[in-house]
């Protein structure tokens, strides 16, 4: 289970190649090296309390038993304004609260026929397991309906809810990918720094040891 995100953490010496976001013709490539953090998998009385609050969802229990949180893609550099860029997040459940007032502040921003013209129907029962930083964008799962454990991004760029996975463990696949298409939407949200300038980088290769 998890063969995808297993593999990556595997790597030794994680790195992307990258290039300057905007028009810099001149700029070169930067090497960004980065890692993963992970947190120890919940005890057996938080995941007793986990699946009272989601039911039997067994992909996302078997996550939390081994991992508490993952952070992927970390930058090693900090940047001045937002630390240590990453690509993603997926929080523990003691966070998804926190992580639902972010998400719900977009809609709650939204009228009553927006809502019902941009909102799915599972809206008003969901849980938020996670963010890509510093973006307002977030990873949410309905908890009802046909659509129950399946795993959302929503883009609040447009109001859309991009399906990541039909249950928790090809959502966490799905970000452990290291494929051209992937680094791709990478750097449309995430941007690693060098330390010495202010460019932004882009990744374009993922590299290991």
């Amino acid at each position: 289970m998890f063969q995808q995100l297993q593999q990556l953490l595997q790597h030794r010496n994680p790195r992307f190649v990258c290039e300057a976001a905007g028009d810099k013709p001149n700029a070169g490539e930067h090497i960004a090296h980065i890692d993963h953090v992970l947190t120890p998998g919940l005890d057996a009385n938080a995941l007793a309390d986990l699946r009272q609050q989601v039911g039997d969802l067994p992909h996302l229990l078997a996550f939390y038993e081994r991992y508490g949180s993952v952070r992927l893609f970390r930058d090693s550099i900090e940047d001045q304004w937002i630390g240590r860029a990453s690509a993603y997040y997926i929080a523990p459940p003691d966070e998804w609260g926190e992580l639902r007032d972010g998400a719900q502040s977009w809609f709650d921003d939204l009228s009553e026929d927006e809502a019902r013209e941009l909102l799915p129907d599972w809206i008003t029962e969901y849980v938020v397991v996670g963010e890509i930083p510093e973006s307002g964008n977030y990873f949410l799962m309905p908890l009802v309906g046909n659509n129950r454990g399946k795993v959302y991004t929503f883009d609040h760029d447009g109001y859309v809810f991009i399906e990541r996975g039909s249950n928790f463990e090809e959502f966490v696949n799905a970000l452990a990918r290291v494929d051209a298409e992937h680094l791709d939407e990478i750097g449309g949200h995430t941007r690693y720094a060098d330390g010495k300038t202010e460019y932004q980088w882009m990744p374009n290769q993922y590299l290991h040891d």
